[in-house]
């Protein structure tokens, strides 16, 4: 997986805690918790909208499940109309497509339609997609470019609905203003009321097996839902870098990675951060993973997450626990795969028992997979879909979160003065999200090199850039700060950690970027 071009294809828990957390719920068991939380009257949510297609009994069973969980008020629900045959089709993924045309008619307009007519103030702010409501927006031209594609998850194109970014061809000049905010949603819209970013996106999807008799959800979706309002025993924060990726890979490793671990430890959460080949495996009670998945050099076989030659990999999932990988296109479906399996799936996650979990329907780059930073986010009391908007840096493109929106961890771990952990306070940390004790910053402006690709100094990363580090790299000019990486040599590691940068405003560094950068 390189920057810029494709990816290869402790507290401890309570007694009723550890039974919860053990692998995916049985559907009895699921459908239990559903009940129970049904009755406590959870507080409403008129700021979420459902959507189903009422050609899948279990798309609309889906739908009704999460009203009841939630307390969503039953008129917050929008029934779209896309053929489908019958819920036999939801075991394949030909379900999971549209064409760019399918999806304006038949998801985009009516979804449009229903929010014009019902909420003209603008209260929805969360919208939910369900099983059987497609999945990838099918829009590319034959030779396109990977970063100029028009293909896209269809939850990206709802999150950006009402702005000029609806159906935008590739990822530049679709910087997320979200990205790396720590305001709340809600606040941020109200500060910025035009920005592209309209919705929170995600979607209750995943293996189509054994529905229950009573409700209709699938097994794993009923748990998906359970696993959202469980008991929160703790658990563990694994973090799994991989030290044979070849040099486009570095900044997976470097630049998100390991500063999730960072961040993590700063925050004094129970972590294994492992930087050995070795793919983890056996933990138990995962409160959030991070991984390269089958990226990973030393993965094992498909289908790469469970039991594999009797070990567990990763290990058992706490309630509400939070997952994403490093892997192009591990959402690419929620269906059962047949040979050849391809690339790692989330929904092998799902079926282990992860509360939620970020993945790409088809190729976003490295540059463009959400940040391992939403664990973070998401440890410090961020709900499940705000911590990954939090964390998505481009919109409109192939990104989507699976699991309930709301889910939050029980007790959030309290900010702390040295975010990063390398010893530098924040307010004097030219970069605070990124370890940096040497703090050099070649160029003076107040932003530590690691990150800090702003070479022209136009207050973002963009392709002048890529041209002055691209000059200095292949003429050996002096270009001040081009060691992102700081190991004394200008070279393709380097390159990969400015790739994923670009489109947005270097840093954080000290103080905060109010005066650099046009959004939180």
């Amino acid at each position: 997986m390189s920057a810029g071009r494709p990816l290869d294809g402790l507290r401890s828990p309570t007694a009723r805690g550890a039974k919860l957390a053990a692998g995916a719920y049985s559907i009895g068991l699921a459908v239990a918790l559903l009940a129970t939380a049904a009755a406590r009257a959870a507080p409403a949510h008129p700021e979420v909208l459902v959507v189903v297609n009422d050609a899948s009994k279990t798309s609309v069973a889906i739908g009704e499940a999460y009203l009841r969980l939630r307390g969503v008020p039953a008129q917050n629900l929008v029934h779209l109309q896309v053929p489908l045959g019958d819920d036999a089709a939801l075991a394949t993924p030909a379900h999971e497509r549209i064409d760019r045309t399918g999806y304006t008619a038949r998801v985009r307009d009516p979804i449009a339609r229903f929010l014009r007519q019902n909420d003209p103030g603008g209260r929805i702010r969360i919208l939910v997609t369900t099983k059987g409501v497609p999945m990838r927006v099918e829009d590319d031209e034959p030779g396109v470019r990977p970063d100029q594609r028009r293909t896209a998850a269809v939850d990206a194109e709802l999150a950006v609905l009402f702005s000029p970014l609806e159906g935008h061809a590739g990822i530049a000049g679709a910087a997320n203003p979200y990205f790396r905010s720590s305001l709340p949603f809600e606040a941020w819209r109200n500060r910025y009321p035009d920005a592209p970013l309209r919705y929170l996106v995600a979607r209750l999807t995943g293996y189509p097996d054994d529905p229950d008799p009573n409700t209709g959800v699938p097994r794993d979706i009923a748990a998906l839902l359970a696993h959202a309002v469980a008991p929160d025993p703790g658990g563990t924060w694994v973090i799994d870098e991989n030290p044979h990726q070849h040099s486009g890979y570095h900044a997976g490793n470097f630049a998100m990675l390991r500063p999730a671990a960072a961040a993590l430890g700063a925050l004094g959460a129970p972590l294994l951060h492992d930087t050995a080949p070795e793919f983890v495996s056996g933990v138990d009670l995962i409160a959030g993973y991070a991984s390269w998945g089958s990226n990973d050099a030393d993965h094992p076989p498909p289908p790469y997450f469970g039991k594999i030659s009797g070990r567990d990999y990763p290990g058992r999932f706490a309630p509400r626990s939070i997952a994403v990988t490093l892997v192009s296109t591990d959402a690419r479906t929620f269906s059962r795969v047949k040979e050849p399996y391809g690339q790692s799936l989330i929904a092998d996650l799902i079926h282990l028992g992860v509360g939620g979990a970020a993945g790409n329907v088809d190729e976003p780059l490295l540059a463009g997979v959400a940040r391992p930073m939403l664990l973070v986010d998401y440890a410090r009391g961020a709900p499940a879909a705000e911590a990954f908007y939090r964390n998505v840096p481009y919109l409109s493109w192939m990104n989507l979160y699976v699991g309930d929106p709301l889910m939050q961890v029980a007790r959030p771990f309290a900010a702390v003065a040295d975010s990063d952990g390398d010893g530098v306070p924040d307010r004097r940390d030219d970069c605070r999200e990124q370890p940096n004790p040497d703090q050099r910053d070649s160029d003076g402006d107040g932003f530590g090199d690691v990150c800090d690709g702003d070479f022209d100094q136009d207050g973002v990363v963009g392709a002048s850039d890529v041209v002055l580090f691209e000059r200095a790299l292949r003429t050996g000019a002096r270009l001040p700060g081009a060691d992102l990486d700081g190991d004394g040599v200008v070279d393709d590691r380097d390159r990969s950690v400015l790739t994923v940068e670009l489109g947005h405003p270097p840093g954080p560094g000290s103080g905060d970027l109010a005066a650099l950068r046009s959004h939180p």
